[in-house]
């Protein structure tokens, strides 16, 4: 216990060397994170210096990243910052501002005073002497310009210069003092003192007393402002306005929109705006969103027109939106196609064919022959290929709001291999007989939902086509048109797959069709899971519809092959009728299985006379009935069909 070997007296002196080391280590760190501190802080005073968050060290640069307190200021083990990343360091923009001639932590670089007052006036006469001395002979100008001149040529300099030099100088001194003023080569203000040299000695006097005055300030150099950008660079609000939109509905504004929507494009829940009360003129144009951010909206509240010149069409679209993510496209505005050209030559099989119902479209002021020849000019350069209106193609979450489509040449709304659509509030306009103005028209889709919207044109107000599933479609008003659509669906032995369709509260008034399958001959696939539910029907032809022979030419070939139909419920359908209120056409080798129909009340319109043939019509119908039906639908065959023809495989989707 007493005696201590020397083992141990040497571990106790290492432990004394470690802890004193480690003190040290400490103290060094303490003071080195102090100068860093306070050099960031004085470096943050100066714009131009480099960041608070690197260190210079010779030629190479480190990053400093802030410490914790005392005393953990760097992690165990206490070992030297590594000298990383070995980035070059910038060339500074001025000499004043490098660190090697300043010192790495001796604060801010030194500001150096402008050049003009550190000037010796004593120094000046010479230099302006030698080229005037000769032309100066008279002395009796001294006492005119002994006040004025020296000032002019020091501005910034006290007035003591004159004081000093007036009483030792010659007679001769005072003109060798004004003349300079009058050529003044290195002085700003030029301009106004040239055209004196040459004058005599008492002219330059008068002129110069003002001079001096005038501009006392004229040699500091003023900074030219950089130029205003239209848009600010951190804005998220890109207005086509901006961009060079004209808006007077005749200037070309496609260009405009393009560099709106660049601009939009790069900022992350950017607004592209179209301001109200402007009319933009705009051919095709594509929004590609590939690479571009999400949630950009583009608020539509003015009015965009088509072109009519055919020179401006090379495609089948018009506004085309593709590969768009978490957009919207919302306002009061309105899209206009002004189709009626193209509307004249689709509905004539032949050129000269159509010219005879062109005179009720002429003005009254035009010979017929001027209408007629007008007319087939017009109709002969417009492309054969009728734009769509308003395209959507591979969007993912796409929300169409409040916008008014009217008088498109071809289909005015169109989702294809879309996901997560809603459209809401919105109206489409075309006249009854404009051909093919489907008003919205869906491909590939998937979760869908349309509500409170009011359709109205040529074709059907609503096409749903081949690979679409979940589409939800409610409070919806249709009418004049041809109704809500399941197709065409199989074309040219095409295979065809629709499931999970819901069409419920909807009014149809003037229709040709109210709720509707269709399906070609000779195609594959199936169509499952469709109810229709309130569906409300005022002078409609036909308001229940399935027809596997649809065809739209005169005549079409018998094939066996056929899209299966199996699962649809028809409910709650009420109003008036024209034609016939059930037509229920299903394919002998793959007919129409699991139909209900409940609580069925048609009645035929009352400008309509009764006849024998008008009722409900049924072939290879196969469901059942829920009473109240009215009228009657035996047609139905209750039950299924012991041996249907889709056990081949035809129908899987």
């Amino acid at each position: 216990m007493g005696k201590f070997s020397f083992k141990s007296l040497m571990a106790a002196f290492a432990v004394a060397i470690f802890v004193w080391c480690i003190s040290c280590c400490e103290v060094c760190n303490a003071r080195e994170v102090t100068d860093r501190r306070s050099y960031a802080a004085t470096a943050a005073d100066d714009s131009t210096t480099r960041s608070s968050l690197w260190l210079w060290r010779g030629r190479w640069r480190i990053p400093h990243f802030p410490l914790p307190p005392f005393p953990f200021y760097r992690p165990w083990p206490y070992l030297p910052l590594p000298r990383w990343p070995y980035l070059p360091r910038p060339r500074p923009v001025d000499p004043r501002h490098d660190p090697h001639r300043q010192g790495p932590h001796h604060g801010p670089p030194k500001q150096i005073p402008p050049p003009t007052p550190m000037v010796d006036p004593t120094l000046r006469p010479p230099v302006s002497v030698p080229p005037v001395a000769e032309p100066t002979p008279s002395p009796p100008q001294a006492p005119i310009a002994n006040p004025t001149p020296p000032t002019s040529l020091t501005p910034p300099a006290s007035p003591t210069p004159p004081a000093v030099r007036t009483p030792p100088d010659s007679p001769t001194s005072p003109p060798s003092l004004m003349p300079p003023v009058v050529p003044t080569p290195p002085v700003e203000p030029t301009p106004p003192v040239e055209p004196t040299p040459p004058a005599s000695p008492a002219s330059p006097a008068p002129s110069a007393v003002p001079t001096p005055l005038a501009s006392p300030t004229l040699p500091v150099p003023t900074p030219r402002a950089p130029p205003t950008p239209s848009v600010p660079s951190n804005s998220t609000t890109f207005n086509v306005l901006d961009f060079g939109a004209n808006g007077n509905g005749n200037t070309d504004d496609t260009k405009a929109f393009q560099d709106a929507w660049a601009a939009s494009c790069n900022v992350e829940a950017s607004t592209m705006v179209v301001p109200a009360n402007h009319v933009f003129l705009v051919g095709p144009i594509s929004f590609v969103g590939e690479h571009c951010q999400e949630n950009i909206i583009l608020q539509l509240d003015g009015t965009v027109v088509a072109p009519t010149d055919p020179q401006a069409w090379g495609g089948e679209h018009w506004l085309h939106f593709d590969k768009l993510s978490r957009f919207t496209l919302q306002g009061s505005g309105t899209v206009d196609g002004r189709g009626s050209v193209w509307w004249r030559r689709s509905r004539s099989e032949d050129l000269n064919d159509d010219l005879l119902d062109v005179d009720n479209d002429a003005s009254d002021g035009m010979d017929s022959e001027d209408a007629d020849t007008q007319a087939k000019e017009e109709l002969s350069s417009m492309p054969r290929n009728k734009p769509t209106a308003m395209r959507f193609d591979h969007c993912l979450n796409v929300t169409f709001s409040g916008i008014k489509i009217q008088n498109s040449p071809n289909f005015h709304l169109t989702f294809d291999h879309c996901v997560g659509v809603l459209v809401r509030d919105m109206s489409i306009s075309s006249p009854g007989d404009s051909p093919n103005t489907d008003g919205i028209h869906l491909g590939n889709s998937q979760d869908v939902t349309i509500h409170d919207a009011t359709l109205a044109c040529g074709d059907d107000c609503i096409s749903i086509v081949s690979g679409c599933s979940n589409i939800h479609i409610h409070d919806v008003h249709c009418g004049p048109g041809h109704g809500i659509s399941i197709g065409s669906l199989g074309k040219g032995h095409s295979k065809a797959c629709v499931h999970n369709i819901t069409v419920e509260d909807v009014d149809l008034q003037g229709t040709t069709n109210g709720v509707r399958i269709k399906s070609w001959q000779g195609g594959s696939g199936s169509v499952y899971g469709v109810k229709f539910s309130n569906i409300r029907v005022s002078e409609v032809r036909w308001p229940i519809i399935i027809d596997q022979y649809y065809c739209d030419h005169e005549t079409c070939t018998n094939q066996s092959s056929a899209v299966a139909v199996r699962g649809v419920t028809y409910e709650h359908i009420s109003g008036t009728y024209t034609e016939r209120p059930v037509d229920l056409a299903c394919s002998d080798s793959v007919p129409c299985e699991d139909i209900t129909l409940s609580a069925i009340d048609l009645r035929p319109s009352s400008q309509k006379p009764p006849s024998h043939d008008d009722g409900p019509f049924c072939w290879q119908t196969f469901g059942q009935l829920t009473t109240p039906i009215s009228p009657p639908i035996d047609c139905v065959q209750i039950g299924r069909r012991s041996s249907n023809g889709i056990g081949s495989g035809q129908d899987s989707c």
